[in-house]
């Protein structure tokens, strides 16, 4: 369809892509943390850097130490050259990681469609709403996917190139994915299944040392959390979730199992995360082709990663960001459906009546308005979720400011952090607590409230208001916190106010597929307290 890329070309490409990937993201940058995972990590990146032990609130951590090694630097960089907060650091971890995600992307789809495909799909990974959303999250699903992705390149490197550095790389990132996020294991047989079904199991033999090299290069790749591991509990294999027994949260259910892989399906075909049907017909058009042209190498690569990226969230509940690892694949082949579809008609439409110098700008034209309107969704979306975790940062140094010490904030569960989880491992690791100073309990669960006489409450009072009352058990705890106010006789203090949402990007969502949206953060915290200022 197009000519062949140049070296130069394709580093043009690399930086445009650097573009699409930071631009959209810089309003969002700045010394956020929100709730426990992105907290946990920086904490941990902080006690790496500080006293070069892996601990979260001095405990072991049950998150792989990936993410928090990897974000030292960042977090060193912020605090040292820049003299800013080491917050900061963690979002432009997220960043780094989401371009070399987009990088990948697009060199795989270069390899085995075209640099317009890889484009394409880089493209649709970049403004995606999970990968967006959580790139400026302080995630550590970013950093999983962009290795991931990296090892899959690397490994179709090496069937052309033969080198062991090729080698070394693929199987050196394969297993450095399980040291960002422990999931990622169930992705160990992706090569071998490709190899197998691609019918390149040659590879095996035709370089000598492949197994001793491919062998110490998954062990340099696990070798940090190994180390990890022993220091911590004198055992290598030993991690966190069975430190704590967590195994319990794990479904065991086959119907669940069944229930689970329809949700899957549900969420590839009809969510905006994969651009709702649009993509989905998109990709079925390369399926099609695939089959048709026996590209064997398209579908024993593909269709195994879809299946391995999915199988921990058959059992581990389906979230979306848990289905980022499946993107990459899905979206090269709804972008190739789009290459695909654009040959055919060049074909079948007449020259005379759609000059061919029409039919590029005309098509691309479509494609756009076909996608554009969901791109809003991802920066809605974030938009909220970043002034969400802006105001909640004002609200609880605020309140922790003037709170008498030792006092006990309540807020509402999603501030609080004592899910059950967190509970059972003694944590307090909350963006809440981190800012505050203090500690928390959740208004849901009153047994843990401590007998203060000074009481202090900060809410969103967004969670209590309209059709957000259908979440959880927010009506019941909208009814609580009034009797609270009541009984205490609390009194409004403090408010702070969330900025709100573009309105041409409200006008650009009201296209896509869902015109409705209950769930952009419209923030607004407040604070009560009985105690006198």
């Amino acid at each position: 369809m197009i000519k062949p890329f140049t070296r130069k070309q394709h580093y043009l490409i690399l930086l445009i892509l650097m573009a699409v990937t930071l631009l959209p993201r810089l309003p969002f940058a700045g010394p956020y943390l929100y709730n426990g995972d992105p907290t946990a990590y920086f904490l941990g990146a902080e006690s790496i850097l500080n006293s070069g032990e892996y601990l979260i609130d001095g405990k072991v951590s049950f998150w792989p130490v990936g993410t928090s090694l990897t974000m030292v630097p960042f977090v060193w960089i912020a605090e040292t050259l820049f003299h800013s907060a080491g917050e900061s650091g963690a979002f432009w971890h997220g960043v780094f990681f989401m371009y070399l995600a987009v990088a990948f992307t697009y060199l795989l789809g270069k390899r085995m469609f075209s640099p317009l495909v890889g484009v394409m799909g880089a493209v649709l990974l970049s403004m995606a709403e999970s990968p967006f959303w959580h790139s400026v999250n302080a995630n550590s699903d970013t950093a999983a996917l962009a290795v991931l992705v990296a090892g899959v390149y690397f490994m179709l490197l090496f069937l052309d190139t033969q080198t062991p550095r090729d080698l070394f790389a693929a199987f050196f990132l394969l297993a450095l994915t399980v040291v960002f996020r422990w999931n990622y294991i169930f992705f160990m047989p992706l090569y071998l299944l490709y190899l197998v079904g691609d019918r390149r199991i040659w590879a095996f033999t035709l370089y000598p040392k492949f197994w001793i090299l491919s062998g110490v290069a998954f062990l340099a790749g696990l070798f940090s959390q190994f180390w990890v591991n022993t220091v911590q509990t004198g055992n290598p294999f030993l991690i966190g979730y069975a430190q704590l027994g967590f195994s319990d949260q794990f479904s065991w259910n086959p119907l669940t199992w069944l229930v689970n892989c329809v949700r899957i399906v549900y969420r590839v075909i009809f969510t905006w995360d994969f651009y709702s049907p649009t993509l989905a017909a998109f990709s079925f058009l390369t399926i099609i082709y695939a089959v048709r042209q026996r590209r064997r190498d398209i579908l024993m690569l593909f269709v195994p990663w879809v299946v391995l990226g999915s199988l921990s969230v058959i059992y581990f509940g389906v979230k979306p960001r848990l289905l980022m690892p499946i993107m990459p694949p899905l979206f090269l082949l709804g972008a190739a459906g789009i290459e695909q579809l654009y040959g055919y008609l060049r074909d079948v439409i007449s020259r005379e009546s759609f000059p061919s110098r029409y039919l590029i700008p005309a098509y691309a034209l479509v494609i756009l308005l076909l996608f554009a309107p969901m791109l809003s969704r991802s920066l809605l979306m974030t938009y909220g979720n970043f002034q969400d975790k802006k105001e909640m940062q004002q609200a609880f140094r605020w309140t922790g400011n003037a709170a008498s010490p030792g006092t006990t904030i309540l807020t509402q569960p999603i501030y609080a952090g004592q899910n059950d989880d967190w509970l059972r491992a003694g944590w307090k690791v909350w963006a809440s607590r981190y800012y505050a100073g203090h500690e928390m309990a959740s208004l849901s669960l009153p047994e843990k409230w401590p007998d203060d006489t000074e009481r202090w409450v900060v809410i969103n009072r967004f969670w209590f208001e309209g059709e957000n009352m259908r979440f959880d058990d927010t009506r019941e705890l909208s009814t609580r916190f009034d009797s609270l106010r009541q009984v205490w006789n609390l009194q409004k203090v403090k408010e702070f106010h969330g900025k709100p949402e573009p309105v041409w990007l409200k006008k650009l969502n009201m296209l896509s597929f869902y015109p409705v949206d209950f769930m952009v953060y419209r923030p607004r915290f407040e604070v009560w307290t009985n105690a006198r200022e």
